[in-house]
């Protein structure tokens, strides 16, 4: 599935010896898998609070789990150890782990979510806010719902009206409407 080089094993193996617990794993994921801004993570988990979807793969010194929806994009992936100076770093190569924008031809329900996640989404999430799409209604009314510092800012209306609504339709000129499905009432994480 993936190779790791023989100086990140050493490396990944005394990092489990450091923590000195015997029932720890790599779990390895990938987010936002397919698209441009897919991210590789590691982190250190337990076997047993895995589900079983997770394959298991043995290096020398510690265990790696993989959900079974990141195996083909954590197909022909590389882990190095990089030493700049005194610090150390695991790099990934994961060339199936990012996927290519949807063609002109593509359904508009796979456009608009690959546009939230690449263009919308990132800029929102300098204020803790995102985006995600609920629905497109037949009517071809885009139904989002706001999360983060966007859920019940006081800002959101223009933003919606200003922002999204306006790259959406201009990139879709399908859409007749955005619509906002968020509960606004619930301000604990708003931006403003």
């Amino acid at each position: 599935m993936f190779t790791i080089s023989n100086e990140a094993e050493i490396y990944i193996a005394d990092l489990f010896v450091e923590q000195g617990e015997k029932d720890l794993a790599l779990k390895v994921e990938v987010e936002k898998s397919g698209t441009p801004v897919a991210t590789v993570t590691f982190g250190f988990a337990r076997p047993s609070e895995l589900h079983n979807k997770y394959e298991k793969f043995s290096y020398i010194g510690f265990d790696v789990y993989v959900a079974v929806t990141y195996i083909d994009a954590l197909k022909d992936s590389d882990v190095a150890l990089k030493t700049e100076g005194l610090t150390k770093k695991l790099t990934i190569t994961a060339p199936n782990a990012k996927g290519d924008a949807p063609k002109d031809d593509s359904p508009l329900l796979e456009k608009i979510q690959y546009t939230l996640i690449t263009e919308i989404s990132p800029r929102l999430a300098s204020h803790g806010g995102f985006c995600e799409l609920v629905e497109i209604t037949k009517k071809k009314e885009v139904v989002l719902n706001f999360g983060g510092g966007c859920q019940g800012c006081s800002s959101v209306a223009i933003t919606l009206k200003d922002g999204i609504e306006r790259e959406l339709m201009g990139l879709y000129p399908e859409i007749t409407a955005i619509l906002d499905v968020t509960d606004h009432t619930n301000k604990e994480n708003a931006y403003m």
